[in-house]
C-alpha cells in the first residue's frame, strides 16, 4: 500500500495524502509535513492507488512513531462517528479527547496490543430515574459490582468524586477517578486505561474518552443535563457519545438521572411516580411583589412577602438559604432610552451585560468585554440605563439580613477559587447564611444545610429565544427541590407572573406532566427531538450566502435572523444532509477563508 490518508488535528474534515514505504497501521501516529513545518496525525486509511497524475507531487511521511494503533477499534470508529454527526471533524475530536502530549511529543508509546471486541450480547438500554442521588448511587455500585469492565458518567466532576468516596474499599481500588484536567494525571490515567489495568472508570463528560476496552456496562447519570454540551468548540455532547460507544462495545447502557431527556422519554417512556411534598413548593404571584428600585436600573427587583418570611424562617433554624437569579451582572443589559437599542456585542451581537462591580459590559455568550459607552452606538443619545436588575443589583439586599454567624455571601466570588476555598465557605456557612448566586450554586446543596432556595424571576430564563428554554428552567427548579441535604425538610419559592401556570404544573405533579405538554408544542414546530437543529456560524458573509444557496437548492429551509450577522439555522431530519452541503467549507484548502463553527442539536 504505497499510500495513506493521514488525519491530522485541525478543523478540517479531510485526511491529507502522503507516500509510505513502510508498514502503517491504521490508527498509528506519524510525523509528517504540512506546510513548512511537521505535524503529529493519525494514519486513517491506506491506498494502493496511484494519486500522482493530479498534477501535484505527493509528499512521503517522515517518521512512524507508534508500531501499533494509539486507540481501541472501537474508541477510533468513535471519534469518527462523532467527528461526523456533530459536523466537527475528526481531527477537532482528536484533539480534545486525547492528551495533548500525543499530538506535540514524537516519543513512541509503550503499549500492548488492543484486545479483541467483544460482541457475545447485542447492547441494551436500561433507565431508571430516582430523585436522590444517593439512592441512585446504590444501584450503580450494585451494577458495577456485577461488570467486568465498566465505564460511569456524571455531568460535574464534584458529583463522580462523590460517588467514587461511596464505593467500596475493594472497588476503589479497582477504579480510577478520571481527572478533569489535562497534564501528568490525566496521561497517567489514560495510559492505565489502555492497559486495561483499572475495572472501571468515572469521571466526568471528558472520561468518555477513556481508553478502556472491553467495556460491559456504561451508566450515565443525570442523562439530560445541559453539562455534557461542550459550549465552545467543537461543539458535541458526551452523553451522545456514551451512547455510541455502548453500541460499539455491545454493552449495557444505564440512563438515568432526576429527569429524562425529550428523546430518552420519547423513546424509553421511562415512568416515575416521585413528586415533591406540596408544601416543599410556593408558587407566588409577581404582581404581588413590593418593587425594590435600583439606581441606573429602569427596571426594579421584584421581592415578594413569602421571599423575605421564609428567608427570615430558614435563618432562624440555623439554615442557609439561597436567593437564585439566572442574570448575572449589575443588569441584563445596557440601552439607550431614546431608541431602545441594547448595547451589543461586536463579536457575537448578543446583548451585554453591564457589571458596576468592574465598570464594564461582558457578553454572557462569548465572554467579550468591553468599556461602558458613552454614547447609543446606534442613534449617538447620550442617555444610557440598565434593564433587568442582575445578581450586583440583589446582593445588597440580601446583605440586610446579614447578622453575626449567618454571613451574606455572593456566590460568583467563589466561583474559581478552588476547593479550599469551597470548603471555607461550608464553615462559613455552618451556621447559616444567606448565598446570592445563579443555578451554578445550587451545588451548594451538596455541602451546606439548605434549608430554603428562592428563584426571585423564575420567568427570565423562559423568556431565552432558545427552544429548550423550558426545560432549562423546568429541569434548574427540579434540581433546587432534590439536590443534596435534607431535602425534603427545604422549601422552593418560585416567583413568576404566571404562578403554577404552563411548564410550572410539571414542577408539582411531575416531569411526565411536563414532557407531555412540552413534546406536543415541539412536534408541531418540527423541533428537536423530532428532527435535528444546526446553529451555524460562517466566517464570512459571502461563505454564509454561499451555504444559505446550496441549502435551498437540497430543498432545506435555513432561518436567518440577521442578527448576529454570521449566525443562521436549520432543520433537517438527518444531519448527513446538511454534511453534504457544508463538507466544501471544510477543506483544508480553505484554511485561509477560515471554517464555519457548527453546533448540533439533538434533544
Amino acid at each position: 500500500m504505497p499510500y495513506c490518508d493521514v488525519l491530522v488535528p485541525g478543523p478540517w474534515w479531510n485526511g491529507l495524502t502522503y507516500k509510505t514505504e513502510m508498514n502503517v497501521p491504521i490508527g498509528a501516529r506519524v510525523v509528517v509535513p504540512l506546510g513548512r513545518g511537521e505535524r503529529i496525525g493519525f494514519v486513517q486509511r491506506l491506498d494502493s492507488e496511484d494519486r500522482g497524475r493530479g498534477g501535484f507531487a505527493i509528499r512521503s511521511i517522515r517518521r512512524i512513531i507508534d508500531e501499533i494503533p494509539l486507540f481501541p477499534p472501537s474508541l477510533w470508529e468513535l471519534f469518527d462517528w462523532g467527528g461526523r454527526v456533530f459536523l466537527c471533524g475528526t481531527g477537532e475530536l482528536l484533539r480534545i479527547g486525547i492528551p495533548s502530549v500525543f499530538l506535540s511529543s514524537s516519543d513512541a508509546t509503550l503499549l500492548p496490543l488492543p484486545l479483541p471486541r467483544m460482541e457475545t450480547k447485542a447492547s441494551e438500554e436500561v433507565f431508571f430515574y430516582l430523585c436522590d442521588f444517593h439512592e441512585r448511587c446504590k444501584k450503580f455500585i450494585a451494577l458495577v459490582e456485577r461488570s467486568e469492565r465498566f465505564l460511569v458518567l456524571f455531568p460535574e466532576q464534584g458529583l463522580a468524586a462523590e460517588f467514587w468516596k461511596l464505593l467500596p474499599e475493594s472497588q476503589k481500588k479497582e477504579t480510577v477517578l478520571w481527572p478533569s484536567q489535562g497534564g501528568k494525571k490525566l496521561l497517567a490515567a489514560w495510559i492505565r486505561a489502555r492497559n486495561n489495568v483499572p475495572r472501571g472508570i468515572i469521571g466526568g463528560p471528558g472520561a468518555v474518552f477513556a481508553p478502556l476496552q472491553q467495556i460491559e456496562t456504561i451508566i450515565v447519570d443525570e442523562e439530560s443535563s445541559g453539562a455534557y454540551r461542550s459550549y465552545k468548540k467543537p461543539f458535541i455532547n458526551a452523553r451522545t457519545l456514551a451512547g455510541k460507544r455502548a453500541r460499539l462495545e455491545s454493552a449495557s447502557l444505564v440512563l438515568s438521572g432526576r429527569t429524562p431527556s425529550s428523546r430518552i422519554f420519547l423513546r424509553g417512556k421511562p415512568r416515575s411516580t416521585e413528586r415533591p411534598a406540596r408544601d416543599n413548593v410556593r408558587l407566588v404571584d409577581l404582581r404581588e411583589a413590593f418593587a425594590s428600585s435600583v439606581q441606573g436600573v429602569g427596571d426594579s427587583l421584584p421581592l415578594t412577602h413569602t421571599l423575605l418570611t421564609e428567608t427570615k424562617r430558614c435563618l432562624a433554624s440555623g439554615r442557609t438559604a439561597l436567593w437564585l437569579l439566572d442574570r448575572k451582572g449589575y443588569a441584563g443589559e445596557i440601552a439607550c432610552e431614546d431608541c431602545g437599542n441594547a448595547a451589543r456585542c461586536p463579536k457575537c451581537g448578543t446583548a451585554m451585560v453591564w457589571e458596576e462591580k468592574h465598570d464594564r459590559l461582558r457578553c454572557p455568550a462569548c465572554a467579550s468585554i468591553r468599556s461602558i459607552p458613552q454614547v447609543c452606538p446606534v442613534c449617538r443619545g447620550h442617555l444610557l440605563i440598565g434593564k433587568r436588575p442582575g445578581l450586583e443589583a440583589l446582593f445588597p439586599v440580601a446583605k440586610s439580613f446579614e447578622s453575626d454567624g449567618q454571613p451574606a455571601l455572593f456566590m460568583e466570588d467563589f466561583k474559581t477559587a478552588g476547593k479550599g476555598a469551597v470548603r471555607s465557605l461550608a464553615d462559613r456557612l455552618s451556621s447559616g447564611g444567606i448565598v446570592v448566586g445563579t443555578r451554578a450554586a445550587l451545588v451548594l446543596c451538596d455541602i451546606v444545610d439548605i434549608g430554603f432556595a428562592g428563584w426571585i424571576d423564575v420567568d427570565a430564563e423562559v423568556r431565552s429565544i432558545a427552544y429548550q428554554a423550558k426545560f432549562t428552567v423546568f429541569s434548574m427548579v427540579w434540581e433546587s427541590l432534590w439536590r443534596g441535604k435534607n431535602h425534603s425538610e427545604r422549601v422552593v419559592l418560585l416567583q413568576s407572573r404566571r404562578p403554577g401556570a404552563g411548564w410550572q404544573k410539571g414542577v408539582v405533579q411531575g416531569w411526565k406532566t411536563f414532557w407531555t405538554h412540552e413534546l406536543k408544542e415541539r412536534k408541531e414546530l418540527g423541533l428537536p427531538p423530532y428532527s435535528y437543529l444546526l446553529e451555524i456560524q460562517a466566517a464570512s458573509l459571502q461563505q454564509k450566502s454561499e451555504m444559505l444557496s446550496r441549502m435551498e437548492e437540497r430543498g432545506l429551509f435555513p432561518m436567518d435572523p440577521g442578527d448576529p450577522p454570521l449566525h443562521f439555522w436549520v432543520t433537517a431530519r438527518s444531519v448527513s444532509v446538511v454534511q453534504d452541503i457544508i463538507a466544501p467549507f471544510f477543506s483544508i484548502g480553505c484554511s485561509k477563508n477560515g471554517f464555519p463553527e457548527v453546533s448540533v442539536w439533538i434533544d
